[in-house]
């Protein structure tokens, strides 16, 4: 009787320590921002400063919807990723995120657009290095799109 009840205590020290530890790392994990996040930002930013660029730049209006058509298409894709490893919250009435209209965005130089995807790329490309598998290449794509908009765009 005196084993069995020494071998429950045990037994449930290992699971609680185990499952301590298995936490820990969870929170580590979940306190570090997805390293996707900026370029779901960043391709937000880029769609609508393409937007923008569209009312003084009326002979780019097609070159410059595609633009803004890819990037919203990248910023989803990115966060359709990001939230399908981002495990649900654990407490239920959480606040909803806030879905409020953004700033409108000046419109750009084609030269400031340009340079922007260029950037947005070339940060991609960095990104794709660090990461394996399906990051990595949503990354590597997003970055080889991105590298064609700029050369588009500086015409």
């Amino acid at each position: 009787m005196l084993r069995g009840a020494a071998a429950l205590v045990a037994g449930t020290t290992i699971l609680a320590s185990t499952v301590a530890c298995s936490d820990g790392a969870q929170d580590d994990e979940a306190a570090q921002p997805d390293p996707l996040a900026a370029h779901a930002a960043r391709a937000r930013r880029d769609a609508a400063a393409a937007t923008a660029a569209i009312a003084q730049n009326p002979a780019a209006v097609d070159t410059l919807t595609v633009i803004a058509d890819q990037r919203t298409a990248h910023a989803d894709a990115l966060d359709i990723e990001i939230a399908r490893l981002t495990p649900p919250p654990t407490v239920s009435g959480t606040a909803a995120a806030a879905t409020g209209t953004a700033e409108p965005v000046p419109a750009p130089a084609l030269t400031e657009l340009s340079t922007a995807l260029s950037d947005a790329g070339r940060s991609a490309a960095d990104d794709a290095r660090a990461l394996s598998g399906y990051r990595a290449g949503l990354l590597g794509s997003i970055s080889a799109a991105c590298t064609l908009a700029s050369a588009a765009v500086a015409g």
